[in-house]
């Protein structure tokens, strides 16, 4: 005795898997059809199987009536004669779909079914395979396994083919992998119980078979169809309902059990098989009162980790933190042409020279919402009038037809957000209907993570709770959609009709007219008033938007964290310029890796003007910062700090890398060089220019003799002499322009080289300071050294005593002058030191 509605069912996985082994006896691989290869690895991709599979494995990824085409082909009979084309299978393929409907199969169809496949078998002319099928039907149908479906739905599965879903689908059998619990969600209409229909179908079919029983318990109680919100009678209604309907599925006998003694034994039956449970629009009023039951059916399979159970919900927004959020976002245009086209079949003239325009228009009415994309392409199918006539008669409502997808339209959002918002904590509502208000006022189509720190801090929305305001929460219900690749969001522009219009009569729900009503609407309409004007005269980005209010509020404030701000929410170079220019040295210094968010202008030839600043800019704050260091201002950074930094910027500017600076950017690199010491990286930057940089030039090679000049190695003396007679070549030529400083400093270092080789020579040099009057704590120094390299150089000369010792006296009287004591302290030791070896030394001298 058959079982007819699951022996059909056995009897078709059987026949699929029979032609298989047909095709693999008759037909070499080499010789599969291009087309067929390509549709059967197009099928195991998108089951997540990875290329390339073995000819067996590969055919198991195309159905019966593929199969049956494949077979009755000119390119098989070739091989294997047979005359199955004298029989139409369109029956079995139906019926094989019809699995997803989980539509009784009666014994009058069963024998059916059976009569025709009897009849394939025969045509397929070979005795083999025809005893394997009588085998089967007559003595081992009863022991062979299929994957059992158990579907509690009203609708059934109303399409053949998923259409715009593909990632989606292979990301969702991914998911499932994992064992924690997956949720599906966002608002109504996106194809959530869609997407998960086409999933239990690809794993009823799936050659590693990863469920044996899959259950699809849907709580749907409305419909969107054909313009109206249908109401359907509904099954399941709670938890009670749900643990007694896989009950009966289950055939646990529950007359003489409690509920707790019947949900025992299901979740044992669940969890003793490779279960895949599918709670269905887990989001009605009814269910909602019974949440708790339906977390603690999540909790449970996480407990159970280890099993390969697993569940999938679609929800509008999910059981909260205990399962995998995997949000359905909205069709792009590209997809959405998809659909209509899919839609539209049998009335393909319409779709014929539609302009650009109109396919914009298409996307803005719907919105990418696959449910209303739907709608829309029936009453397109029922019109006679073009999809521009739509397009331009929709806004007057004049004709029938515009008023029918505004009456659509509206309905359509009353089903896709019913039991939606509601679902969101009260302060996480007045968040959002205070960005419905603003994008709709100052029409903004995008909103991004700047724009909710930005409003959060200006109306001090925080006391709400920052949990309340994540994107993540408002992208979960529907509201915003991740731009790829962005910290950016699209805005669901049939949300904000819906908070802003009359749909939302719940009186659960915070809308728009009760914002103005609020105390945060005076200062958001204030905000939405400053962003109307900013983009008065020109469309701006998002990001362009928000750095245009936070540079006006650091025009109020003068708080550079404004300028970061700015441009952090539009990086251009220009933004990124104006804070350093505007910001505290060691603030721009230590932002110098901000560079790497405009890399793709800094590293190329482009934006030389503004390349310029910054680093005129960034190598300012370098020297001050070396200021600061050398004088102990700060004792944060130190000089070798520095010439890292100096290496990042190097690294991050096109005018570095190319060496292509002006010769002002030029001259205030070398002079941070220089200041710092990296005197061979100095030369560097010099070299070529040393005659148009004269007084740089000359600051570097005094530097650079002043470190060579006590060295006894041949080829730094060497060195000295060339510093020195460079030095003295720019003197001649270019004295009234070089700082009295600077040319003081070159006769000390000068007086340090010549004094061990030619003491006169080093006494005359220094002699040549007198000229310079003491007017600053440099030249009070290098008078000071002067007299102290004259005294050293009397002794080895052997200068009369009177003269050294007239020497001395007037270096004690130079460092008794006021002048002394702002002299660093260490600098003021040294001297002190070097006063009394000389007169140590005078004192041997004196009585030698």
């Amino acid at each position: 005795m058959y079982n007819t509605n699951i022996d059909g069912y056995k009897v078709l996985f059987y026949i699929e898997n029979l032609l298989r082994d047909y095709i693999v006896k008759y037909l070499s691989e080499s010789k599969l059809p291009t087309h067929i290869r390509k549709d059967a690895e197009k099928n195991a991709e998108n089951n997540g199987i990875i290329l390339p599979l073995k000819y067996n494995e590969l055919l198991q990824f195309l159905h019966i009536g593929q199969l049956y085409d494949l077979i009755k082909s000119k390119d098989f009979k070739e091989f294997k004669n047979n005359t199955v084309d004298r029989i139409d299978i369109s029956s079995l393929v139906k019926r094989r779909n019809n699995i997803m409907h989980s539509r009784i199969i009666s014994a009058e169809q069963f024998d059916e079914m059976t009569k025709l496949i009897d009849k394939l078998i025969l045509l397929l002319d070979d005795h083999d395979f025809l005893s394997l099928w009588n085998r089967f039907i007559n003595d081992e149908i009863n022991d062979y396994s299929v994957p059992l479906l158990f579907v509690e739905y009203p609708l059934g599965k109303n399409f053949n083919s998923l259409i715009g879903r593909g990632q989606e689908l292979l990301n969702l059998k991914k998911a499932i992998d994992i064992p924690t619990p997956v949720s599906i969600i966002r608002h109504g209409g996106v194809g959530k119980t869609a997407l998960v229909l086409q999933l239990i179908e690809d794993l009823l079919y799936a050659p590693n078979r990863p469920f044996d029983r899959i259950y699809f318990m849907s709580f749907k109680n409305t419909v969107f169809n054909n313009g109206q919100i249908k109401k359907l009678e509904k099954v399941i209604s709670n938890h009670r309902d749900l643990i007694y309907t896989l009950a009966q599925y289950m055939e646990i006998d529950s007359t003489e059990l409690g509920l707790d003694e019947v949900e025992t034994k299901v979740w044992e039956n669940m969890f003793s098989h490779k279960s895949l449970l599918v709670l269905d629009n887990l989001e009605t009023e009814i269910v909602k009162s019974n949440l708790a039951e339906f977390t603690k059916v999540a909790d449970l399979f996480l407990r159970k980790y280890t099993n390969p159970s697993r569940l999938i919900i679609t929800s509008r927004y999910g059981l909260g933190d205990r399962e995998q959020k995997f949000p359905l976002f909205e069709f792009d245009l590209n997809r959405t042409k998809e659909l209509v086209y899919m839609y539209m079949l049998g009335s393909e003239e319409k779709l014929k020279n539609i302009s650009h325009d109109d396919w914009e228009w298409v996307q803005k009415y719907t919105q990418g919402n696959p449910g209303l994309i739907i709608s829309f392409c029936n009453t397109f199918r029922s019109t006679r009038k073009s999809l521009m006539d739509l397009r331009v008669e929709y806004d007057s409502k004049y004709s029938a037809e515009a008023r029918e997808l505004h009456d659509n339209q509206d309905t359509f959002l009353e089903f896709c957000f019913e039991n939606t918002i509601e679902s969101m904590p009260k302060e996480s509502q007045i968040f959002l209907s205070a960005l419905c208000y603003l994008c709709d006022e100052a029409k903004i189509d995008e909103v991004s993570e700047e724009l909710f720190s930005f409003l959060i801090e200006e109306i001090k929305f925080e006391r709400l709770g920052l949990h309340n305001l994540r994107p993540a929460n408002y992208v979960n219900i529907g509201f915003l959609q991740p731009i790829i690749g962005s910290d950016k969001y699209f805005v669901n522009q049939l949300f904000i009709e819906y908070l802003n219009g009359n749909y939302a009569e719940n009186k659960n729900i915070f809308t728009v007219f009760d914002l103005k009503k609020s105390e945060w609407f005076i200062i958001l309409k204030s905000i939405r008033s400053v962003i109307v004007d900013i983009q008065f005269d020109e469309a701006l980005s998002v990001g362009q938007l928000i750095a245009r209010l936070l540079k006006a509020k650091y025009n109020q404030t003068a708080d550079v964290s404004y300028l970061y701000k700015a441009f952090i929410s539009d990086c251009n170079l220009e933004n990124l310029v104006y804070y350093y220019d505007k910001a505290q040295p060691s603030e721009a210094i230590r932002d110098i890796q901000l560079l790497d968010k405009v890399r793709s202008v800094v590293l190329q030839n482009k934006e030389l003007v503004l390349q310029e600043r910054a680093a005129k800019r960034l190598v300012q704050c370098l020297f001050v910062i070396n200021q600061m260091i050398k004088t102990k201002v700060t004792r944060d950074l130190r000089q070798s700090d520095l010439n890292e930094y100096f290496n990042h910027l190097e690294k991050k500017l096109w005018l570095f890398r190319s060496n292509n600076l002006s010769l002002e950017l030029r001259k205030k690199v070398c002079e941070f060089l220089i200041s710092i010491n990296s005197l061979s990286r100095a030369e560097h930057y010099l070299s070529n220019y040393q005659s148009v940089l004269p007084n740089v030039t000359f600051e570097l090679y005094t530097k650079a003799l002043g470190h060579l000049a006590n060295s006894d190695k041949e080829q730094d003396k060497v060195q000295c002499e060339e510093y020195v007679s460079k030095c003295n070549s720019i003197l001649a030529s270019n004295s009234l322009n070089l700082s009295k400083t600077g040319k003081a400093r070159f006769y000390i270092f000068s007086a340090r080289y010549f004094m061990d080789q030619n003491p006169k020579r080093a006494m005359d040099t220094v002699k040549l300071i007198d000229k310079f009057p003491i007017d600053n704590n440099s030249i009070y120094s290098l008078h000071l050294e002067a007299l102290i390299i004259r005294i050293q150089c009397s002794f080895v000369t052997r200068e009369k005593k009177n003269i050294i010792s007239d020497l001395i006296e007037q270096l004690k009287a130079l460092m008794g002058q006021r002048m002394y004591q702002s002299l660093f302290p260490k600098k003021r030791q040294t001297f002190i030191e070097q006063l009394g070896r000389i007169e140590r030394h005078f004192r041997s001298y004196r009585s030698s």
